[in-house]
């Protein structure tokens, strides 16, 4: 059995090429949480049968 080194990483031929992997990258996007997520939607769901009851009136 082959034991390869903890401490190096190996790329396959998406590294050689210069192409940088998704979880490599470091971005500064807001980070959105789940809860976040599911609250837009449920408002989003509210507000839309508001105006399918005619409760909210559309502009």
């Amino acid at each position: 059995m082959v034991k390869l080194s903890k401490g190096k990483r190996t790329y396959g031929p998406s590294g050689t090429l210069g192409i940088m992997r998704f979880f490599d990258a470091e971005t500064k996007a807001p980070q959105v949480t789940p809860e976040l997520v599911i609250g837009v939607i449920v408002i989003v769901i509210i507000i839309i049968l508001l105006i399918n009851f005619g409760i909210l009136p559309t502009p």
